[in-house]
């Protein structure tokens, strides 16, 4: 699978230039305020990896954080996407779902986002990250918050246990696509963790062959029997596997698309999409945006948001 970021390595040969890049950003917070330009043209042309040597270069010069400076000098969703693009990014991830975790109540779409997206490798990187920043297991801490299907579905995705490769059994699929026939479609009621014990179990490979299957046998596509069988957190979660089997990158425009449509944009989740994704795929994801809601990213997102937070989305997303 290719992907197309949007932020890409800047030149840097030495360690005097990381130590210029810290001084800039040093020299952006000097005075009465800060220069938000200037901060948002060292922040954009260098990437996460490159970040990190700049935050150590700035503590040994000044002997305090970058993050902590830039705390104090920035508010709002522009402080807090700032802050979130200087962390490592699966440092972030793993804050972002411990975040969701702790406190009243449990906001699922985040796991889902951050969990049911990945294949093994990376949810084995985010559950590391977990671990070295809170010395707590994953899997133990989703343990206590979810009962029932979603709380399966969640611990079972986190054991990263999920087969890679490409390799598909033509016979399992036709099994397992007429065993999601009988749980759901087939009889009154759904056999919700039949769709979950299949949908956590096989390779993205497998799963794919089994999902046409799906639909030589019900006459439909499986996403259209999980809306019509699931709903709530279970559905979003069932739903957001399957589109990342697909396509991930269209999950991800799906999911920017409901950031600013919905009454209220949705910083938080934006921020947390635009910062987990610029690296990745967001080339992608500008052109799967396109391809589903006739148009630009950066357009809408240009209408939709403002001042300094605009301008550094907008860089990271990049122009068309």
């Amino acid at each position: 699978m290719k992907f197309f970021p949007t932020l890409n390595p800047k030149p840097v040969s030495s360690d005097n230039e990381y130590e210029k890049i810290a001084k800039s950003f040093r020299e952006a917070m000097r005075g009465f305020g800060s220069d938000e330009d200037r901060i948002i043209k060292e922040i954009s042309s260098i990437t996460n990896a490159q970040r990190q040597i700049v935050k150590e270069k700035y503590q040994i010069l000044y002997g305090h954080t970058l993050e902590e400076d830039l705390k104090s000098e920035l508010t709002g969703d522009f402080e807090d996407i700032i802050v979130a693009l200087l962390k490592p990014r699966y440092e972030y991830e793993a804050e972002c779902i411990r975040d969701a975790i702790k406190g009243f109540g449990t906001r699922e779409h985040v796991i889902i986002e951050l969990l049911c997206t990945k294949e093994s490798a990376e949810i084995e990187i985010l559950k590391q990250a977990y671990k070295k920043l809170f010395d707590r297991d994953l899997e133990e801490d989703l343990q206590g918050e979810e009962d029932g299907p979603l709380g399966r579905l969640f611990r079972s995705v986190a054991t990263a246990d999920r087969p890679s490769g490409s390799q598909v059994d033509l016979i399992t699929a036709q099994k397992e696509a007429q065993e999601l026939f009988d749980a759901g479609e087939a009889k009154r009621g759904t056999d919700e963790t039949e769709f979950v014990r299949i949908l956590v179990s096989r390779s993205f490979a497998q799963l794919k062959a089994t999902f046409d299957e799906y639909k030589k046998i019900a006459g439909k596509d499986i996403e259209e029997s999980i809306k019509s069988e699931t709903d709530g957190n279970l559905e979003d979660a069932l739903i957001a596997i399957v589109q990342s089997i697909r396509d991930r990158s269209a999950y991800f425009a799906r999911q920017i698309n409901r950031c600013v449509k919905l009454p209220g944009t949705k910083e938080k989740d934006l921020i947390r999409i635009i910062v987990s994704r610029c690296e990745v795929d967001m080339g992608e994801i500008k052109k799967d945006y396109k391809d589903l809601f006739g148009k630009s990213l950066y357009e809408e997102l240009k209408k939709e948001l403002r001042g300094d937070f605009e301008d550094i989305v907008l860089k990271l997303v990049g122009t068309d």
